[in-house]
């Protein structure tokens, strides 16, 4: 059971307001509010620190403005995923949903139930993350284009006109990618270099894909284990099993398609040079399952890999 020592503040997100639901006298009091900074702390200077605390249901980047400000104000401050309420809205059968309702089911699960704290990331890490999600950008952009200029090349009859602009946006952001790879090594700090190179020992793993892994899980911190981690790439599968019956029924997908793509191509590498991945791979083929299967237990072996040599602070080694 959670500690109720604090009144809880649940808050429902949207682009535009927030909805909070609290206790004011043991009545429930529901308020709407917008979301920005300055309708965020006039609302949130009324409450005593000591005596409240912030539930907010994970909403990407409509919520990290109430998170963030919430936090350097003293608070309190809890991040729940929507699946979470989603699910204890089905344990109270409720079949209705409005923003108010919401407000009051993130409420009554943080009197509920245990949750780890929000813990926001520095701000290196919050610009280094805008940047690699710039680079994925202008990578798919710049694929985008190739593409273009690859199908117009095969025509009988060419515009060279087209042809020449399609050429010079690729070249645009070839510039612009160059440009952004000089920028990320000024946003590391000592912990992230030192970080990165003890992924960067891992064979199969790359200093892009470490830097990657690095800001999506805030240097792991947090994750208490492997597990939890595989789950969050969707590298782990769900299963079904009721009486008889006993299925698969797909991979966790809970965090960004970009880094579980790209540790799908550090697959290809490690399952050849990583000692402990080939024997894998290996494995699983002996057994007649299909290549993609044993590419993905590889990702679920790098990511342990990654999770153990990180908390342990030592390097790959390769006969261990």
């Amino acid at each position: 059971m959670a500690n109720l020592e604090k009144k809880v503040i649940g808050v429902d997100v949207s682009s535009n307001i927030l909805v909070m639901s609290f206790l004011d006298d043991e009545k429930e009091q529901i308020i709407t509010i917008g979301n920005n900074k300055v309708h965020i702390e006039k609302c949130l200077k009324k409450w005593d620190t000591s005596q409240f605390k912030i539930v907010v249901e994970a909403t990407g980047s409509y919520s990290s403005k109430i998170l963030y400000y919430s936090y350097y104000m003293g608070f309190e401050v809890y991040q729940v995923s929507g699946l979470s309420i989603k699910k204890f809205s089905e344990v109270k059968n409720h079949i209705s949903k409005t923003d108010q309702q919401d407000a009051r089911l993130i409420r009554n699960f943080g009197e509920t139930m245990t949750m780890n704290p929000y813990e926001p990331k520095k701000e290196n890490i919050e610009f280094l993350e805008q940047e690699l999600n710039l680079w994925q950008d202008l990578e798919q952009e710049k694929a985008r284009y190739s593409l273009k200029l690859k199908s117009l090349s095969q025509k009988p009859i060419v515009n060279t006109v087209v042809i020449k602009h399609y050429k010079t946006i690729i070249k645009r952001i070839n510039k612009d990618i160059k440009d952004l790879e000089k920028r990320l090594p000024h946003l590391e700090d000592k912990e992230l270099k030192e970080n990165k190179d003890l992924l960067s020992s891992i064979s199969g793993i790359g200093e892009k894909t470490a830097l990657l892994l690095l800001v999506a899980t805030n240097n792991f911190k947090n994750f208490k284990h492997s597990k939890a981690l595989c789950k969050y790439f969707g590298v782990v599968p769900k299963m079904y099993h009721s009486g008889n019956k006993k299925i698969s029924i797909g991979k966790c997908r809970t965090s960004k398609g970009f880094v579980r793509s790209t540790l799908y191509v550090c697959s290809w590498s490690a399952m050849r040079f990583n000692t402990q991945c080939k024997a894998l791979y290996e494995r699983i083929l002996e057994k007649k399952k299909c290549k993609k299967v044993a590419l993905i237990a590889v990702c679920n072996k790098l990511l342990r890999q990654a999770f153990g040599i990180l908390k342990n602070k030592i390097q790959y080694q390769h006969n261990y």
